[in-house]
């Protein structure tokens, strides 16, 4: 089970760690991938289907080398806490989304893992909407290398707050 880990802190997730809940299913799911295909499963392989409860908050990045990621995909839920489209952005485009960003490692360390990994961190600002995030991210195959990730992201909101009617500028989560 993915509890809070210290600030910078990104965990494997081996499977008798994953838990019954949302992020623990989908890693039970990239785990049954693994053992069918024999390592890090293809891309090609991942059915949205098996995890349509999730969709809304998945992100796909690509890992472009050199430390850098393209935002392939953000689900809805994502776009719509966030304000944001970052579809179709690199990591190195967007202000604090590159090496040294708790997400990036959480990527990077995806990719040389070659396992899911996860955070669970509580969000330290004063004026977000957001008291944690927990996500996982699992590598998937493009080829001969794992070259995708996909991410699962789950907000813990402050109490009687709806994202939809906070200020975006107030909205700083990672």
């Amino acid at each position: 089970m993915l509890t809070r880990v210290s600030e910078a802190e990104v965990v494997e997730l081996m499977p008798d760690q994953l838990g019954e809940d949302a992020l623990g299913r989908f890693g039970q799911y990239w785990y049954a991938l693994k053992d069918q295909e024999g390592g890090v499963p293809d891309r090609a392989a991942f059915d949205p289907a098996r995890v349509m409860d999730l969709l809304a908050n998945v992100i796909i990045v690509e890992h472009l080398g050199d430390g850098d990621f393209l935002y392939r995909l953000l689900g809805t839920g994502v776009d719509h806490f966030t304000r944001a489209a970052y579809t179709g952005l690199r990591t190195s485009e967007i202000a604090g989304h590159g090496p040294g960003n708790r997400i990036h490692t959480l990527f990077s360390t995806a990719i040389g893992a070659e396992r899911p990994v996860g955070t669970a961190l509580p969000y330290v600002g004063e004026r977000s909407v957001c008291k944690s995030v927990r996500q996982i991210a699992a590598p998937f195959c493009v080829g001969a290398e794992p070259g995708q990730i996909i991410s699962v992201i789950e907000f813990e909101l402050r109490e009687n707050t709806r994202p939809a009617l906070v200020d975006p500028r107030r909205r700083k989560i990672l």
